[in-house]
């Protein structure tokens, strides 16, 4: 009889077959656990760059109107300009803004000063602008909301977590602030300068060592790749888990029963549907 396929091809689909049914038991273990409609949404709430749904992410407009909205949280991403200014902007490039794959690094604080970051959200936006991370500091210091400041990974930049740092603590904000990245170096330069200051690990992939490899007192974990015994590995550990970004109550439910401890949403309100 031919054969009709090699040891090598053979090795493939059974590879292939495994990567499809571990996938869904993923999908499984996120979508179906029940959640009643009517029931009542506990875990904390965070603005994810501000109430993005309903504003362009990470601007001004965005975090004025999370906290309007009743936003206790909100979360935003710190990045530098070519010259080396702190802005708020969560993109590698400018591909939103400009129709361009150029590198947000590229250009200098002025130059993207220059540039409309509300059009391309809506017509209702026109001429907002990047804010520094100063201007957006300066903007929630006299609220009572807490921040997650996430540090963008820009590569190697020794000094890039602690001009952050030092930005929180000159507004006297340290207090109502968790650094987070997925550069666990940059997090541990934040911690270097002050051991009690919380650090959130932020991570692609909901694996349960992630408490024994990347210590820390929170970590933010992508919802579809969450699973309980991740949930149980965390708070093992006497750290709290968030999960980004579900966006909708549902879904919201469906975490807070696996046990999360706060989700980050572009919906940050309290009828969030």
């Amino acid at each position: 009889m031919k054969k009709w396929f090699s040891h090598k091809k053979i090795r493939s689909i059974c590879i292939s077959m495994i990567s499809i049914l571990l996938s869904l038991t993923c999908l499984f273990q996120f979508y179906y656990l029940p959640a009643n409609a009517d029931e009542d949404i506990s875990v904390q709430i965070v603005a994810h760059r501000g109430y993005s749904a309903a504003y362009p992410e990470n601007t001004l407009s965005a975090f004025a109107g999370a906290y309007a909205a009743g936003a206790k949280t909100i979360e935003f991403d710190v990045r530098k300009s070519k010259d080396g200014q702190l802005i708020i902007y969560h993109d590698d490039t400018l591909v939103k803004i400009i129709g361009k794959e150029e590198p947000v690094g590229a250009y200098t604080f002025e130059q993207l000063r220059q540039l409309d970051d509300g059009l391309w959200f809506s017509d209702e936006f026109a001429k907002e602008r990047i804010p520094t991370l100063d201007e957006t500091l300066s903007l929630l210091k006299d609220s009572d909301v807490k921040m997650m400041v996430e540090l963008k990974d820009i590569g190697k930049d020794p000094e890039f977590a602690s001009q952050v740092f030092e930005a929180v603590d000159k507004y006297g904000l340290r207090n109502r602030v968790i650094f987070s990245s997925f550069n666990y170096d940059y997090l541990q330069s934040i911690k270097e300068l002050d051991p009690t200051q919380p650090i959130m690990v932020l991570a692609s992939f909901g694996k349960t060592n992630l408490p024994v490899r990347y210590p820390a007192e929170y970590y933010g974990v992508n919802m579809k790749t969450l699973s309980p015994d991740t949930i149980s590995a965390i708070h093992s550990a006497g750290a709290k888990v968030y999960s980004y970004t579900p966006n909708n109550k549902q879904q919201i439910l469906s975490l807070q029963r696996m046990g999360v401890d706060g989700v980050i949403t572009d919906f940050p309100t309290a009828n969030i549907m």
